[in-house]
């Protein structure tokens, strides 16, 4: 039996835009994941190239500073 004051379509109503809602969050938390993995391997890039960047700079060095002692 419905009740007279609408609630019992009401709630289907709420109950429909929870689900969409949840649907949403649980959209949105996978993104952020895998951002974090983005970010992550950025940062294990940046790190990467300032080691070996910084290495090959100070081979170039050493071997200009050796030509020029000759």
């Amino acid at each position: 039996m419905e009740k007279p004051n609408g609630w019992n379509e009401w709630s289907r109503h709420v109950l429909a835009e929870l689900k969409r809602l949840n649907t949403c969050y649980e959209t949105l938390d996978d993104k952020i994941d895998k951002l974090k993995e983005d970010v992550t391997v950025l940062k294990v890039k940046a790190w990467l190239f300032g080691v070996f960047g910084g290495g090959a700079i100070m081979v170039v060095i050493e071997i200009i500073r050796n030509l020029l002692v000759k």
